[in-house]
């Protein structure tokens, strides 16, 4: 999409067949550039890479990829009286405020250079890890190689862009007329994450399951019917550690200790159920859900409610949880590891 309501006389597909070219307009910064072409990068990971073509560029003028956001940050080529040269700017925090009629724009920090002379024919590049919130920029001279260019930018949650934040093409002159053009060519978009890092749900196998917030173990007493989190300890998997993975179809399962126990719900506590035979019912019964980056969850069909622990205190596992918390320290989240 186009960032403004784009001049369509400045911009074409045609002068240079295949090819985006946008001839740069007047403005002040990237963020009121004219004809920026942007997009909502996919998560939880995504690389952008554009080859950048400044033959068509004149003094004044300032081409290349951006994150729009508040405040936002760019890799790119100014072009001066002197030649080329390589950029990496990021704006101040904009405020919310700024944008609006009349309001006077924050200082900008010093861009951070690359080469003085840059070739005319370059790749640039926008990291982003959505899990983390930083983005890497980086260039190359060969499509290959690429060479970071100043810190990590931190993409941080605002309500100033409301779209979030977006990779962008960009050309614009600061010499208050239009200028030349820049052509963006074999632009891409690598989603190193796009399946995940889901695993397979372990039917029939025999598992242990930690917390995902202190390493905490989850163990079936055997001087009661309680399901307990203790304290990891070396010296190897017991036991009582260990539950059986039931397959009940739908992604939901039931989990039988060694003794033949089913895991239980009722009213929010989680005991150990002898069924005598009988097939796992609703109260034994749990929704297993994956997460993007390993994590599991464990929904009792009882209550709708998420297996948790609280962590950092030994104690009863209980089925309380409304969901996993933002940092998945909540108690809520598991890791899974095979015994057998």
């Amino acid at each position: 999409q186009w960032n403004h309501v784009p001049d369509d006389s400045k911009w074409s597909l045609s002068e240079q067949s295949g090819v985006l070219r946008l001839h740069s307009l007047p403005a002040a910064d990237f963020y009121s550039a004219r004809n920026s072409l942007c997009q909502r990068p996919p998560g939880p990971e995504s690389i952008m890479t554009v080859e950048l073509g400044t033959d068509g560029m004149v003094a004044g003028d300032t081409a290349g990829l951006a994150l729009l956001s508040s405040p936002y940050a760019w890799i790119g080529v100014v072009r001066t009286d002197e030649g080329l040269r390589l950029q990496r700017h990021t704006s101040p925090d904009m405020g919310r405020g700024f944008g609006r009629r009349n309001a006077t724009p924050p200082t900008a920090s010093p861009p951070v250079l690359g080469p003085v002379e840059p070739p005319p024919r370059l790749w640039l590049r926008v990291h982003c890890d959505f899990d983390t919130d930083e983005a890497v920029f980086s260039w190359s001279a060969d499509g290959h190689q690429f060479i970071p260019l100043g810190e990590p930018f931190v993409m941080r949650f605002q309500l100033t862009t409301f779209q979030g934040v977006r990779p962008s093409l960009f050309h614009y002159n600061t010499s208050g007329h239009p200028g030349g053009y820049a052509d963006f060519d074999n632009y891409t978009v690598d989603e190193p994450r796009s399946r995940g890092i889901e695993r397979e749900i372990p039917l029939g196998r025999t598992i242990t399951l930690t917390s995902g917030a202190d390493g905490s173990v989850m163990v079936a007493r055997t001087d009661s019917d309680k399901l307990v989190n203790l304290a990891a300890v070396d010296g190897g998997v017991s036991h009582d550690a260990q539950f059986r993975v039931v397959d009940l179809g739908l992604g939901r399962v039931a989990l039988k200790d060694l003794r033949g126990r089913f895991l239980a719900v009722a009213d929010g506590a989680v005991t150990l159920r002898d069924l005598s035979g009988a097939p796992p019912g609703k109260g034994e019964s749990f929704q297993w859900i994956n997460l993007l980056r390993g994590d599991t969850l464990l929904m009792a069909l009882a209550n709708h409610r998420y297996l948790t622990t609280e962590p950092g205190k030994p104690g009863p596992v209980t089925a309380t949880a409304t969901g996993p918390t933002p940092a998945r320290k909540g108690g809520a989240c598991f890791k899974w590891q095979v015994v057998e």
